[in-house]
C-alpha cells in the first residue's frame, strides 16, 4: 500500500482536515457533523459504504486523513486530550506514521491510522 504522507495531517493542519470532514459529509451527503461521540457514527457508515464499494485506500487517502481528523478532533474535545507526533524514526516505515490523539489518563487512539490498516 502507497500513499503520500506529506498530505496527512500534522498538528498544525488536522483542525482543517477536519473541517474538510465537515463540509464534505454536509455537501455531498447532506448530513451535518456535529462535533458529538454520536456523529462519529455517521463517519463510521461512510467508510464501510466506501469499502464495500472498492474503493482503495491510495485513491480514498484524503478523505481517510480528514476524517480520521475529524473523529480525532471530536474525541479530544470530549475527552481531554492532546494530538501527539509519533517519533521520528516510525515516519516511513509503514508503521502508523499518523498522528494520534493521548488523553489525560494516558489512552492512546490512532483514529487517522485505523482506517488504513481495515
Amino acid at each position: 500500500m502507497h500513499f503520500r504522507i506529506d498530505m496527512a495531517p500534522a498538528i498544525a493542519t488536522v483542525r482543517r482536515h477536519a473541517d474538510d470532514a465537515v463540509r464534505h459529509m454536509r455537501d455531498a451527503h447532506g448530513i451535518s457533523l456535529t462535533h458529538t461521540l454520536d456523529s462519529l457514527g455517521h463517519v463510521d457508515r461512510l467508510l464501510a459504504t466506501w469499502r464495500d464499494a472498492g474503493a482503495t485506500v491510495d485513491a480514498m487517502a484524503p478523505s481517510l486523513y480528514a476524517y480520521g481528523s475529524y473523529a480525532g478532533e471530536v474525541l479530544r474535545e470530549q475527552e481531554p486530550g492532546r494530538w501527539i507526533e509519533p517519533a521520528s524514526a516510525v515516519h516511513g516505515d509503514g508503521h502508523d506514521p499518523f498522528l494520534y490523539v493521548r488523553l489525560l489518563d494516558g489512552r492512546e487512539w490512532r483514529p487517522i491510522g485505523s482506517p488504513f490498516s481495515r
